[in-house]
């Protein structure tokens, strides 16, 4: 095993730049994996078989395979800048803050992101490919 906390991420993934900014955010030493997600290493696989990241492995041979459950633990470990509980808010406050950025905040980046993917919801909801209604021709 590492003595490190190691980190196995894909630079463009959300989920993964989410636990990536909160272990950085902690000052907690840790080693980044970058992985190619159409050639994930046995050792990824080995850790969390459904092979998505981020998975964050401590160096006990725990694994933390959910993005919000590594950010969680990296900031509870230190939180230097307040993150889970700013002035006048709570960690609930902050929680219900990242469900929302979850849902149908992601939802919609995605279909900005990637509107050939959505096609045929955006036609059959009348919408362009990123989401806006169709312009009006006159």
């Amino acid at each position: 095993m590492s003595a490190l906390p190691h980190l196995y991420s894909f630079r463009r993934c959300p989920y993964a730049m989410r636990a990536r900014l909160a272990l950085a955010a902690s000052g907690l030493p840790f080693e980044l994996r970058e992985v190619a997600l159409r050639s994930k290493p046995a050792e990824l696989l080995a850790a969390s078989p459904k092979g998505t990241v981020p998975v964050l492995v401590l160096p006990g041979g725990e694994v933390i395979a959910e993005s919000l459950e590594v950010m969680l633990w990296a900031l509870r470990q230190h939180d230097p800048q307040g993150w889970l509980e700013p002035d006048g808010a709570s960690l609930a406050d902050m929680l219900a803050l990242i469900a929302e950025c979850d849902g149908a905040f992601k939802q919609q980046l995605d279909r900005y992101k990637y509107p050939n993917r959505f096609a045929a919801e955006a036609d059959a909801a009348g919408l362009d490919r990123t989401g806006f209604a169709h312009a009006q021709r006159t």
